[in-house]
This record gives C-alpha cells, structure tokens and sequence, in this order.
C-alpha cells in the first residue's frame, strides 16, 4: 500500500469511527423509548428513570387551536424533566391538513407526575374544546 492509499485508508476509519459514535451517542436522543398518543389519555404509563417519553396529540394549527400543557406548571423537583414542548408536525401538504402536537420529556428521577393537556384558542375566553390527561410513573 502506498502512502496515498495508507492516508486514504486512515482518514477513512477516523470518518466512520467518528459518525459510528456519533450515531451511537445521538440514538437515545432520536428515537423515544416510549410513544403516547390519543388513547393513552387517562392511563398510567409505567417507565424507567433514563427513559423518553413523547406524547402526540392530534390537532389542526391551522384551525388557531393548539395544544398547551396545564399542568404540572412547574418540573422543579418532578420525576421528569421537558425536552421539548408544542412542537407541530403536519400529516399532510395541503393547507389545513390536520397533524400532531408533540411534547418530550425526559424521565430523570423516581416519582409519578400527571400531565394535563388543553386543546383551545388561547385568544377566546371559552372552555377548552378537549382535554387530555395521562400519569407518568417512573420506577
């Protein structure tokens, strides 16, 4: 093998070790450990300190209606901690395609926590059109 060759070959194992552990490292934070959706409202999920959880809930941002937490208000000293809150993915091109709202929490210590849900609009001073409530118990 040549010295060119030996480069090539080189740079080549540091490139696929380096996106090997990359891809290895970023796995966890990719793919959830558990998926809830609609019908796990009013259930308890059971899960592990370490784990993901990603709720789903089925809407349409285009309607001015959106998802919103209610409680618990605050995580401080609560067996999860929020990854990411509210985000909308749409199931369909076509303006007003309904889709889904999205929260990600991280289960950081032992503990149960209720998670409650509104779907409304914030600007209309009436009751919410749907609710949405599931217990997280982390073992």
């Amino acid at each position: 093998m040549n010295k060119r060759n030996a480069a090539r070959f080189v740079r080549g194992v540091f490139v696929g070790t380096f996106l090997l552990a990359t891809a290895v490292s970023l796995s966890g934070c990719l793919v959830p450990t558990h998926v809830l959706s609609d019908a796990d409202g009013g259930k308890i999920r059971a899960v592990d300190v370490g784990d993901d959880v990603l709720i789903r809930l089925s809407g349409n941002a285009s309607t001015g209606f959106h998802w919103e937490r209610t409680a618990p208000t605050a995580f401080a000293e609560t067996a999860l901690e929020p990854i990411r809150e509210g985000s909308y993915k749409s199931l369909g091109s076509p303006l007003g395609s309904p889709g889904l709202f999205c929260f990600r929490y991280s289960a950081v210590r032992q503990g149960t926590v209720t998670l409650t849900f509104t779907y409304l609009r914030t600007w209309e001073d009436e009751p919410p059109l749907a609710t949405y409530a599931v217990v997280i118990w982390v073992r």
